[in-house]
C-alpha cells in the first residue's frame, strides 16, 4: 500500500521535528522551512508566495499539508504576527489549491480561546476569546481553513495545540500540568488528523491530564485521537513531595522572622 506523502511546513521548529522524525514511519515526509533545508526538507519562506510555489511545484502529488510555519511567540508583534501567521497561511491555502492538495492540517492554538483565562473546561462550541495578536493569527488561520473547505473542497482539520515542551516534563508548574501536550500524544494526534476523512474539524489537542483545561471529547469521537499521558501521573511518582516541601519552607522561614523580631524588639 502506497503511503501517503506528507509536507510539514515549519519542519526545523520545536514540534516539526518531533513530527518529522517520529512520523516517518507512517508517512513519505517531506519538510519545509524558512531556515534551512536539506534531504527532503525545502527552504522557503511561507510569507513568500513565488518561493511557496517554485517548491510545490518541484514536489509531485502532495496528499497533506501540516502547516507548523508561523510566529509561534505569544508575545509577537503584529508585523510579525501578519506576515508569518496571517499571509503566510493563506499562502499555504492559495498554494494547496493550485497544485490539486486536498488536505490541510493546520497547527492553531489554545490562544484562540486564552482570554477565557480557564473559567471552565472549554469545548470547540464557545465563541472564540483570543488573548493576543496571535491568538487572532490562529483564529484566522481557523477561518481561513473554513473557507477553504467550503468553496474549494480542500479537507481542514485545526488543532488548537497545547503546551508542547522541549524537555518534555511538564511538572514545572501548576500550568503545565494542566496544559501539556506529550511528545507521544503529538504524534499520535496529528497521525490520526492525517488519516481521518473529515471535512472540516477543529479540535483541542492536549494529553491526558486529569485537569486539563480543554474538552477532547470530539476528537476522541471524531479522529480517534486517543491521548496516554497524564502530566498528574508523572508529578506524583517523581515530584509528590516538592510542593508539600517547599510550602513548609516558606512557613519555617516566617515563623523564624517573627522570632527574631521578637527577640530584638
Amino acid at each position: 500500500m502506497k503511503r501517503l506523502k506528507v509536507l510539514v511546513t515549519g519542519s526545523k521548529g520545536l514540534i516539526g521535528r518531533i513530527l518529522t522524525e517520529n512520523l516517518s514511519d507512517h508517512f513519505d515526509i517531506y519538510g519545509l522551512d524558512k531556515n534551512s533545508g536539506g534531504a527532503k526538507h525545502f527552504k522557503a519562506d511561507a510569507y513568500n508566495y513565488s518561493d511557496l510555489d517554485s517548491v510545490f511545484s518541484r514536489l509531485v502529488s502532495v496528499d497533506c499539508i501540516v502547516h507548523l510555519a508561523g510566529d509561534s511567540r505569544v508575545d509577537a508583534d503584529w508585523e510579525s504576527v501578519l506576515r508569518n501567521n496571517i499571509v503566510g497561511t493563506r499562502n499555504i491555502y492559495e498554494c494547496a489549491k493550485k497544485h490539486g492538495i486536498r488536505k490541510v492540517v493546520f497547527a492553531s492554538s489554545s490562544h484562540v480561546t486564552g482570554a477565557y483565562e480557564n473559567s471552565h473546561s472549554l469545548t470547540i462550541h464557545d465563541p472564540i476569546r483570543p488573548d493576543s495578536d496571535y491568538g487572532s493569527s490562529k483564529a484566522f488561520g481557523e477561518i481561513i481553513a473554513r473557507q477553504y473547505a467550503d468553496l474549494y473542497g480542500i479537507k481542514s482539520i485545526c488543532l488548537r495545540i497545547g503546551w508542547v515542551m522541549d524537555d518534555d516534563d511538564p511538572t514545572k508548574n501548576e500550568l503545565s500540568l494542566k496544559m501539556w501536550l506529550s511528545h507521544r500524544d503529538l504524534v499520535a494526534l496529528m497521525r490520526r488528523s492525517i488519516l481521518a476523512d473529515i471535512d472540516f474539524g477543529v479540535y483541542y489537542g492536549v494529553s491526558n491530564n486529569r485537569e486539563r483545561f480543554w474538552n477532547i471529547s470530539n476528537a476522541e469521537k471524531e479522529i480517534g485521537y486517543k491521548p496516554k499521558d497524564d502530566a498528574y501521573s508523572l508529578m506524583s511518582r517523581s515530584f509528590s513531595f516538592k510542593p508539600i516541601a517547599d510550602k513548609l519552607k516558606k512557613q519555617i522561614r516566617k515563623y523564624l522572622d517573627r522570632r527574631k523580631r521578637q527577640y530584638f524588639f
